[in-house]
């Protein structure tokens, strides 16, 4: 790690904060604080052992975001304080050591900041997440908040950089960008790690002009701090690329692109650089539909792409679709806030609700911090009629892991009804399928594949313009096929009880 990049963070993070006096025209702060009370007749998620117990939890929360000629921020923070961790609660369900974690205090932020320090020249940025993630994605528990499992790892990971960007001559942009960030986990497991990123953009604006023509090059080097699990290890991606750009007509364009890569990773197939293209068709005939289609080939072989977005007065569509090669620290610090995702969607986690402070949660992936192939399928939906409004998440990805070969699969569905009864009063409805899938080396000590069902009901009451109370009662019922020794750890039924209190200063 590099001992000065903490305190580099934390001017850039202060000096944001600070320039909103000099720079930022609107700024909005808010806080607020939850009080979260529930009972599960299976705290420990277990067949053979239910245990019932009660607990609850604190968390307060904090909301800054400023946007003006200078400078830009955002900050998205919470920490949640959980007695059940603090209790004498022991969960004979065997666990490794290494596959348990109990957090009494869980954070959660997200962050990001920019100061434009030289005027039309040079930015500066950075950027910090806090996320919450299990340990092991094929074991029980980390999916809900809260359990007895203790299946949970909180990666912590900030960031700086600095990007140069101006204007050649009248018609060619130039964009240069360094970016240095360092993860911690709570498990060690998993270890520490670095990134050091260098960008390079040179490209040509249409300007009325048919056609557009840019290079670019990025550089890649992580560096993880040996674990419990492997000594210290390095890999480089790097790659440099031609583009270019042809509009057809209004709303059409096709895009061209061909490149070279070379990377330094372990990997079961000698084939891990060369060279890559891929061409692609854009049509975007009205500002809310957006249609990007692609296809082309790497090492690894094709790179099918697909991003469609549609938005209506009370309907909104977005699906993303990609094969491409990524590590597993950038999933587990993905930066995705629960309920706040691209294409301005929001999609609560099963056990939120509303009023409830958002988490940011990692996404799932494989022990171990190897290159691997995610195939992943997004779709988000929302409508909103007058007094209803349903949102729905489905996620797919496929991850095939290089240094063995390692196969996962992570797939979720989530549906979210809320409908309006009265001034003061909402209900919803809830509901969540998820399944696990794996097999190759290290997929998961307790069970490679599973179910789970969840549904939930749930009442919210307003109290007062800044006070709200919420009711809900969940069953969740997870299946596995895992031999016979092992189901007792992979299987179980739950039903929970949930009653919370919001206020919002």
């Amino acid at each position: 790690m590099k001992p000065g990049t903490p305190l580099l963070t934390g001017l850039l993070i202060g000096g944001t904060l600070l320039s909103h006096h000099s720079f930022a025209a609107e700024w909005e702060r808010s806080g607020g604080v939850s009080l979260n009370t529930f009972y599960s007749e299976n705290i420990c998620l277990s067949t053979d052992e239910p245990v019932g117990r009660s607990a609850t939890t604190v968390t307060p929360t904090l909301r800054i975001s400023g946007q003006g000629a200078r400078a830009n921020l955002s900050l998205n923070a919470a920490i949640t304080y959980n007695y059940l961790a603090d209790s004498s609660l022991e969960c004979n369900v065997g666990q490794s050591a290494l596959l348990t974690n109990r957090q009494a205090v869980i954070p959660s932020l997200r962050y990001l900041g920019e100061l434009e320090l030289v005027e039309n020249w040079l930015t500066l940025e950075s950027d910090a997440v806090v996320s919450r993630n299990p340990i092991n994605p094929f074991a029980a528990g980390g999916t809900n908040r809260f359990d007895g499992r203790n299946n949970i790892n909180i990666t912590t990971q900030y960031g700086a950089g600095a990007r140069v960007q101006r204007r050649i001559a009248d018609n060619a942009d130039l964009r240069l960008r360094y970016y240095h960030n360092e993860q911690q986990n709570a498990v060690s497991l998993f270890g520490d790690s670095s990134e050091d990123r260098g960008e390079f953009n040179l490209g040509s604006r249409q300007n009325g002009n048919r056609l557009s023509l840019g290079i670019a090059g990025r550089y890649s080097k992580f560096t993880f701090d040996p674990s419990e699990l492997r000594p210290a290890f390095d890999n480089t991606l790097s790659s440099a690329e031609a583009t270019a750009a042809l509009q057809l007509v209004a709303g059409w364009q096709i895009e061209f692109l061909l490149g070279q890569e070379w990377n330094q990773f372990i990997s079961t197939s000698p084939d891990i650089d060369g060279s890559y293209w891929d061409v692609g068709l854009r049509w975007a005939p009205i500002e809310r539909v957006n249609v990007s289609l692609g296809y082309g080939e790497r090492f690894f072989g094709r790179t099918p792409r697909m991003s469609v977005s549609y938005r209506h007065r009370r309907s909104t569509v977005v699906v993303d679709y990609a094969r491409s090669l990524t590590i597993p620290r950038n999933l587990r610090a993905s930066s995705q806030v629960s309920g706040d995702i691209s294409g301005d969607i929001v999609v609560p986690e099963f056990d939120q609700l509303p009023g409830d402070p958002l988490t940011v949660n990692g996404e799932p992936t494989f022990i171990g911090d190897t290159p691997i192939i995610n195939e992943r399928l997004n779709v988000r939906y929302s409508y909103s009629a007058r007094r209803s409004t349903i949102t729905v998440r489905a996620t797919d990805s496929r991850q095939l892991r290089t240094a063995d070969s390692g196969e996962a699969t992570f797939t979720d569905l989530n549906v979210v009804f809320t409908r309006s009864l009265s001034a003061a009063l909402s209900g919803n409805i809830r509901v969540l399928v998820s399944e696990r899938e794996g097999q190759g080396g290290n997929v998961g000590f307790f069970g490679q594949n599973s179910e789970t069902w969840r549904a939930g009901v749930g009442l919210s009451r307003s109290l007062g313009p800044n006070t709200s109370m919420n009711l809900g009662y969940d069953y969740t019922r997870r299946d596995s096929d895992a031999d016979f020794i092992l189901n007792a750890f992979n299987q179980f039924e739950e039903n929970r009880v949930t009653l919370s209190l919001q206020h919002q200063f």
